[in-house]
């Protein structure tokens, strides 16, 4: 299942403290490594301040739903407000979660080495493609035949 948040930012928010939101909304006392979500704040807050995540999610996935978080920006960003409604589970909670984050093709070599030393569970990708960790496996559907002629002849 996916879970969307909109959170608010630039101008209602600095791009620091929509981190610090995105940070709050996706963490609890049973997280596993948020010390990287720390570390990774300024490679972030350049990522938030680019404004890519407007169109493209942010996304956290782990042994539960997979969050898909949009920031708004301008104007629409102070219509949105600085309330977020909190999740029903810790995203963080499993030592299987990940974050994809959207930024600029000339960003991905810089962050991702960066984020490779500091968060290695957060990942960055150019925002014009899916990264390979969002692709959806093609699930199988058992095929079903109806014979509806099946009551007529009860």
């Amino acid at each position: 299942m996916k879970v969307r948040r909109n959170i608010a930012s630039l101008p209602a928010r600095t791009s620091k403290e929509t981190w610090s939101a995105i940070v709050k909304l996706i963490t609890g006392t049973d997280s596993v490594d948020a010390t990287q979500l720390e570390a990774a704040t300024s490679v972030l807050c350049s990522a938030i301040a680019d404004e890519h995540s407007a169109l493209v999610p942010i996304v956290v996935k782990g042994s539960s739903s997979r969050l898909v978080i949009y920031t708004v920006h301008g104007a629409d960003a102070m219509e949105v407000g600085l309330a977020v409604d909190k999740l029903s589970w810790n995203p963080t909670a499993s030592n299987t979660w990940a974050m994809t984050v959207p930024c600029s093709q000339e960003d991905v070599e810089w962050m991702s080495k960066a984020l490779k030393e500091r968060a290695p569970r957060i990942t960055v990708h150019d925002f014009n493609e899916k990264p390979d960790a969002d692709v959806e496996p093609v699930s199988s559907v058992a095929e079903v035949e109806i014979d509806w002629t099946a009551m007529d002849r009860a």
